[in-house]
């Protein structure tokens, strides 16, 4: 919901925001929910493509410029809608972290037999 609405830290009369000491709890909250979401939307890029992105200052704005950096770059099939494309892209993703985790568990299986030899 906060990459939908954005933040909006609150402002005294003069303009000035308002110091975090002061904010009441539905604004910690939204806080706390816009740094979980811009870390969530980080972890899922890459260092080329956070550089491109770079500044922002929510989760909201950080995900209007990720749809404008990958507008028309995807692979849409004819007729193929926004959610199907994003399940296809989802079980690719899926695919290759069990690949990932097959590698490492075979991985920490040879240090372990190699400790014990």
């Amino acid at each position: 919901m906060i990459v939908k609405t954005g933040l909006e830290l609150p402002i005294d009369d003069t303009g000035k925001l308002i110091s975090c000491e002061n904010w009441n709890a539905t604004v910690i909250k939204k806080v706390e929910a816009n740094t979980k979401a811009t870390y969530t939307l980080q972890c899922g890029l890459t260092k080329e493509e956070l550089n491109r992105v770079d500044p922002f200052s929510s989760a909201k704005e950080l995900w209007e410029k990720l749809i404008e950096l990958h507008e028309g770059t995807s692979d849409m099939k004819e007729g193929e809608t926004a959610n199907q494309l994003h399940a296809r892209i989802q079980d690719l993703l899926n695919g290759l972290h069990a690949i990932i985790q097959k590698v490492e568990n075979r991985d920490i299986t040879r240090i372990r037999i190699a400790r014990t030899d």
